[in-house]
């Protein structure tokens, strides 16, 4: 077996586990390795904006989770697996969240951390270069581009006037004072390119020695002694180990708990019921798991508005040589330019869906089909009440977990969800849209009653690929980490990475893990000053 040693090892190389490498690199002097069980980031779909639509069709570059029956079907449940994580295959979406999301981290720590929204914004600040706003909520110095659409579609356009025409304000800035509003959507795109955490942050750390990325490289556990991490051990070829100083663990909110798990922190009598030796009874490893749910309302429109031709068959072709002559046209966004966050109750609190307005038709894949143009509303409950479970299949650490989302597992969200339907028929009746509308598709006119829309949410429901929480932190005795990212029990193991969010953030999950990973490490290197 062979051996290896370094002051800090850092378990994947996603969003946050990029930002930790970067920041480590260039605040301490310190020996650091990364390790990635995916490939490096060299497919040029990813570093194509559009690209990312292809990566998922065709399931590259992701774990293949899948979850236990939800509603009676079981689900895709996938997280990246390639240097950067889901930040270079996500949709790029900029969100940071409301105030309240925050404020709630900022309570489940109490006085043992700061982690309320005012401690987070200066970090959002210093790790964006946005190409518009410049103010007291916006950064240009960071290297994290964030830019605005640079042409928006005419099905959008409409899409914007309708939600207007129905009541909801216009937003420019969405990350700005308020959320509230139908907004263009904040990309983070540079340059016609993806900006992923990689490009980011680690590019010139990779370049330059500072940090050693290993790829290829699954690690089933973290080793510890006298109830300290001492390293990891690794599967490749065969079995490796790495010593190490400190460990953090950014693996995602799927792998951590199950690498802790299979370390021997957890629930002590699930442990003992696969044959691992308990090290920490930790309760809390592995639970409060949750994620945005995601319904689907889609509609065909006349003509051949939006992008339908140009995300499947000859069209991506065509949309591809444009974008590698001249760097615009389809390729050259995300596809989703606008988006609305709002309380179908009440106009004027805070939102509780999220919804993007896709210019195609998606399939549950959330990938484009059908010839007939159309308009798909992703419809996400921001603040889920369900939680469920990621535990163990077996004692093989090279086995897939036991995946629980628990979608729509309280009423509160399934009413959220049935009232934001209802909502959205009513913003497709609004003149800028019902001109060009054909037809309703999904759910379609026959489901009309609050309970046919719940039978049909249960039945479609799916996720947004924001896993959080299952090593949450917090001052109660079932938190897995601290207010510094600290694993309870275990000296010199961190957990850096979205499953220590007590409550998921309202919006996509990239934005706040990336600023959360550089708040925690800026605490990791506070407290190896003083060692």
């Amino acid at each position: 077996m062979s051996q290896e040693a370094y002051d800090i090892v850092i378990v994947g190389a996603g969003a946050a586990g990029c930002v930790v490498a970067s920041y480590l690199a260039e605040h301490t002097d310190a020996s650091i390795a990364l390790i990635e069980a995916g490939d490096m980031d060299r497919d040029p779909f990813i570093h194509i904006p559009a690209g990312f639509a292809n990566i998922l069709v065709h399931d590259r570059h992701v774990w293949k989770y899948e979850t236990i029956p939800q509603h009676g079907t079981k689900r895709a449940y996938r997280s990246g697996k390639v240097l950067g994580g889901g930040s270079s295959i996500n949709a790029m979406c900029y969100v940071r969240g409301q105030i309240r999301d925050f404020a709630a981290w900022q309570d489940a720590v109490g006085d043992t951390g700061k982690w309320s929204y005012e401690d987070l914004l200066p970090v959002f600040m210093a790790q964006e270069d946005n190409d518009t706003f410049h103010d007291e909520y916006h950064g240009i110095d960071g290297g994290l581009a964030v830019q605005q659409p640079k042409g928006i579609n005419k099905l959008n356009q409409y899409c914007l006037k309708a939600f207007q025409e129905y009541g909801v304000p216009f937003n420019p800035d969405y990350n700005g004072k308020s959320q509230i509003g139908v907004s263009p959507v904040q990309s983070t795109v540079g340059n016609q390119r993806r900006c992923s955490a990689v490009d980011a942050y680690l590019r010139p750390h990779l370049a330059s020695g500072r940090v050693t990325l290993l790829t290829g490289k699954t690690v089933i556990r973290i080793l510890i002694e006298n109830k300290r991490a001492a390293g990891i051990e690794l599967k490749d070829n065969g079995l490796e180990r790495i010593k190490a100083r400190e460990v953090v663990l950014s693996a995602g909110a799927v792998h951590s708990p199950k690498i802790l798990m299979h370390s021997g922190i957890g629930p002590a009598e699930h442990l003992r019921q696969h044959g691992i030796a308990v090290i920490v009874d930790s309760p809390g490893v592995g639970e409060n798991l949750h994620d945005h749910p995601m319904v689907p309302v889609r509609a065909y429109v006349k003509g051949d508005l939006g992008y339908q031709a140009a995300a499947q068959g000859l069209g991506t072709v065509k949309a591809g040589l444009r974008y590698l002559v001249t760097k615009d046209g389809p390729a050259s966004g995300n596809g989703i330019e606008t988006v609305t966050h709002w309380n179908p109750s009440d106009f004027t609190a805070e939102p509780t869906i999220q919804c993007y307005h896709a210019p195609v038709i998606l399939n549950e894949q959330l990938s484009a089909t059908g010839n007939r143009s159309g308009v798909t509303f992703e419809l996400v409950v921001l603040q889920p009440k369900s939680r469920g479970w990621v535990r163990l299949a077996d004692s093989d650490p090279t086995s897939m977990p036991l995946i629980n989302p628990n979608f729509i597992g309280e009423e509160e969200d399934l009413r959220a969800a049935v009232e934001s339907v209802r909502a959205i028929r009513e913003v497709m009746g609004q003149e800028s849209l019902a001109s060009v509308i054909e037809e309703e598709m999904d759910p379609g006119p026959h489901i009309q009653s609050d309970a046919e829309i719940g039978e049909w949410v249960r039945r479609v429901v799916t996720t947004m690929w924001h896993p959080v929480g299952t090593c949450r932190m917090g001052q109660d005795a079932r938190a897995v980490v601290d207010a510094r990212l600290k694993v309870r029990g275990v000296d010199s193991l961190r957990v850096i990475d979205a499953s220590i969010m007590p409550n998921i953030t309202s919006g996509n999950t990239n934005a706040p893990t990336q600023a959360l990973a550089r708040h925690a490490t800026a605490m990791l290197v506070e407290d190896l000053k003083r060692t």
